[in-house]
């Protein structure tokens, strides 16, 4: 598939950065964690485009970080409102929200509090609320950011996302080497959202969610569990519930079901 160009980039008030591919059905896409607020560069920004260049079929799909200006102590609701701001000033309501990881805590939380700007729900690699694990790994990543040791918080993040015990040491390795270059600017504003994630819970107001929703999950995802991606289809009226076997908290968007998974969805009645 070729890659579509960039329609657009910079900040939308109150300080988020964004960028914007294709053309079509408005689709906001919440990224993952991220060690800062700044719009991806180099690497990164071909990664990024790579996870959303098979979505944009017909599509516009417009990327969409944290505000700049995040200090502790704050919360996904906090984080949720920002969006729908700027939803509200800069879109055309309802669209389509695709979360991934942290940015699926953050596009339930828009659907929960924000129901009218929401038409179609994907939360991929994410739930109503972290593991006991998960809660465990964030607060490690944190602390090593707030004792300067950028390498500990990507050993300890980018570990947990393999499947099983060999693949968490292979990824803390390789987490230890990129720490610097992931960790080694990021400040308040990434210990505000692992902060604010921490105590994130929507199990009790699931219900209030209209828009037709899709949660996409893996079996073995140490930040979540198959448990948690169950509890949070059933809490949604008529969700949707696919869950990959055999597959960790990474691994849920480089399945090759993935994509056909996340379309059928989107373009379905």
């Amino acid at each position: 598939m070729t890659r579509p160009a960039l329609t657009a980039r910079g900040e939308w008030p109150p300080g988020l950065a964004y960028f914007r591919l294709g053309a079509g059905a408005q689709t906001v896409f919440f990224p993952g964690l991220s060690g800062t607020p700044d719009l991806p560069s180099g690497a990164d920004m071909w990664m990024q485009r790579q996870l959303l260049a098979p979505l944009t079929r017909g599509r516009e799909l417009i990327w969409m970080n944290r505000r700049r200006d995040l200090t502790p102590p704050t919360t996904i609701a906090r984080i949720a409102q920002d969006g729908a701001d700027v939803i509200r000033a800069q879109l055309s309501p309802p669209v389509d929200v695709i979360g991934l990881s942290t940015g699926g805590s953050v596009a339930l939380q828009l659907a929960v509090d924000h129901p009218e700007l929401v038409r179609r729900l994907v939360v991929a690699a994410s739930a109503c609320r972290l593991s006991d694990e998960g809660r465990r790994v964030q607060r490690r990543l944190g602390a090593a950011v707030r004792a300067g040791r950028p390498r500990q918080a990507g050993a300890a993040g980018i570990g947990a996302m393999a499947a099983g015990s060999w693949g968490a040491a292979v990824f803390g390795a390789v987490g230890w080497l990129m720490g610097h270059t992931v960790f080694g600017r990021s400040g308040p504003d990434l210990l505000a959202v692992v902060d604010a994630e921490d105590t994130f819970d929507v199990t009790d107001r699931l219900g209030e969610i209209t828009a037709r929703t899709l949660i996409v999950g893996a079996e073995r995802d140490r930040y979540y569990s198959a448990e948690l991606f169950r509890r949070t289809a059933e809490g949604i009226p008529d969700a949707q519930l696919v869950l990959y076997p055999r597959t960790g908290h990474l691994g849920t968007t480089l399945r090759r079901r993935y994509y056909r998974d996340v379309r059928e969805f989107l373009d379905g009645p």
